[in-house]
């Protein structure tokens, strides 16, 4: 098993003039603190106009910062929304980054899960997944050789140029695409895709959803992959708060969740999820379970070390071979953070190590 840890750059109201300064410093912190820990992954979600629920609209920007203050730690775009950008633009700036970090990228992409960032960049939501699929062929294409000879599709026409920087790792980055729906396993392994699920869905449903996909990338041919190298990896990301006091860290954790699934009184919080049925569709399955139900299904990551290693055990068996943790969710404080990861670090991360 191996940890990485999430951010949206979540900052709920009331603001002071230095909050979202802070919360950027704040998260550069958590980063290092992490690796320090033995988490070896740090994911962020790109995130438009959607005050208070994410403020990470440049997330190469971001891990650009955080790769020059570690070493090893890799450098998650979780994910990168391919429909809002110009593949030559995405190719040369996750090339930077992989510079910047010495061949440190995992590079995720994804159309989003709310049509209000798609429709702020004028982007039809019908068409947005051709053109993640467009955007990403062309980009691989571009880091094939040393001179792009061009593109041209049904959303994208590009000239034959130098790409440039080329990347560190070749033929590309490892490639990753978002699964809050369970049928994504599935065209994610065709693909040759690692997945990024979503512990919302419980372990039973995830347990199917990830067999259908190691069948699916193990039987990848050349012709169905995107990408040159497949990338067998099955993730998911939990809401997550650890304390010495077990009760204490179930509240903080279950308070996280019910924030981060839809029960807070954002001004915005009524334009998310429409790619998985609508916010109160989400709020509702979390509603309707208690907190010990929320720990019990692994749908919050919350107690004390032995609580938080029982619950990591139970996804392990059902074939999760990477557990992220969103711990900067909601109103959870940084030093709340701070002080789960380096409980994570000392007393979780190393029974997994062996």
């Amino acid at each position: 098993m191996k940890f990485g840890i999430m951010t949206q750059i979540q900052m709920p109201r009331p603001w002071s003039e230095t909050s979202e300064r802070q919360a950027y410093w704040n998260a550069l912190d958590q980063g290092v603190a992490a690796e320090g820990a033995g988490f070896e992954y740090f994911w962020i979600t790109e995130q438009h106009f959607l005050a208070e629920i994410g403020h990470a609209p440049a997330s190469d920007m971001f891990l650009a910062a955080l790769s020059q203050r570690t070493k090893t730690l890799r450098m998650g775009l979780g994910v990168l929304l391919l429909p809002l950008h110009n593949p030559i633009n995405v190719a040369e700036r996750v090339a930077t980054l992989d510079v910047l970090s010495n061949g440190r990228v995992e590079f995720g992409t994804g159309r989003g899960t709310t049509s209000y960032m798609l429709e702020g960049w004028g982007v039809d939501i019908d068409a947005s997944r051709d053109m993640g699929t467009e955007a990403l062929q062309a980009v691989l294409k571009m880091y094939e050789s040393e001179y792009f000879e061009g593109f041209k599709g049904k959303h994208f026409d590009l000239p034959a140029r130098h790409i440039l920087p080329r990347p560190v790792q070749r033929p590309h980055p490892p490639l990753w695409v978002a699964a809050t729906n369970l049928e994504t396993y599935e065209f994610a392994g065709k693909q040759g895709f690692g997945v990024i699920g979503v512990t919302r869905n419980t372990r039973e449903e995830t347990r199917e959803a990830i067999d259908r996909y190691r069948s699916a990338i193990r039987s990848a041919t050349p012709e169905t992959m995107v990408g040159k190298l497949p990338n067998e990896h099955v993730a998911a990301f939990g809401i997550a708060c650890v304390d010495n006091d077990d009760r204490a860290g179930r509240a903080a954790a279950c308070a996280a969740a019910r924030w981060y699934y839809g029960d807070n009184d954002a001004e915005l919080n009524p334009k998310r999820f429409t790619t998985a049925g609508g916010v109160e569709k989400v709020r509702a399955r979390i509603a309707a379970q208690s907190d010990d139900d929320l720990i019990a299904n692994g749908m919050a990551f919350g107690g004390n070390a032995d609580t938080i290693t029982r619950q990591i055990e139970a996804w392990s068996e059902i074939g999760l071979d990477q557990m992220i943790f969103m711990i900067q969710a909601g109103r959870t404080t940084h030093d709340q953070v701070m002080r789960t990861i380096d409980i994570l670090g000392e007393k979780v991360i190393p029974r997994f190590q062996s």
